[in-house]
């Protein structure tokens, strides 16, 4: 069985970095179209040549996973392209409530709270957030025929990303009065 220690030392550092990797895989996909061969070395020994697309997919696919289940973790979810909470957790699912300090376990985040997070219009926020779901679950999980609640952007992506830490941050590593081992890049504000 996993740990609290090792959920908030370990396995949240760990998708953190997922994020991050997200954000820089999708910047290079991003990047210098007409160039985007790659040539990955192992040992100075040439392993793997390809496009970009090789190595960033991936990277870009994991993200999202990532990114999906911290959200779920603090207990957001998206329906039908509204930013909602989740109503129930699986007997062995460990979430933010699993966590209390003196005044007892931690809440799920409501979507306002999310949202709050960010300095810009609470809307941006919530759709960002929003994309998340629907590119994790639409994009990713299932096949589907079923269209977006809208069309996402970059800018729904670098909000989201950015401010899933600060959420992290915000709503579990300083309710338990605990320093965060991966720091966010910036605080968007919220409390």
């Amino acid at each position: 069985m996993i740990s609290s220690e090792e959920v908030l030392n370990r396995w949240i550092p760990y998708r953190l970095q997922a994020i991050a990797t997200l954000q820089f895989a999708w910047g290079l996909l991003n990047e210098a179209p007409d160039a985007r061969m790659l040539e990955v070395l192992v040992n100075g020994r040439l392993r793997l040549t390809g496009n970009v697309a090789t190595i960033a997919n991936p990277m870009i696919e994991a993200g999202f996973v990532h990114a999906r289940a911290l959200l779920e973790f603090l207990g957001l979810c998206a329906t039908d392209g509204t930013l909602m909470q989740v109503k129930r957790r699986r007997r062995d699912d460990i979430a933010i409530e699993t966590f209390s300090n003196a005044q007892g376990p931690l809440c799920l985040v409501h979507p306002d709270e999310a949202v709050a997070a960010y300095l810009g219009p609470n809307a941006d926020a919530e759709a960002a957030l929003v994309s998340i779901f629907e590119l994790a679950n639409k994009g990713l999980a299932h096949v589907t025929g079923g269209a977006y609640s809208q069309i996402w952007t970059d800018e729904h992506l670098d909000v989201a990303c950015r401010g899933i830490p600060v959420l992290l941050y915000n709503h579990l590593y300083v309710k338990l009065g605990r320093r965060m081992p991966t720091a966010p890049e910036r605080l968007l504000g919220g409390g």
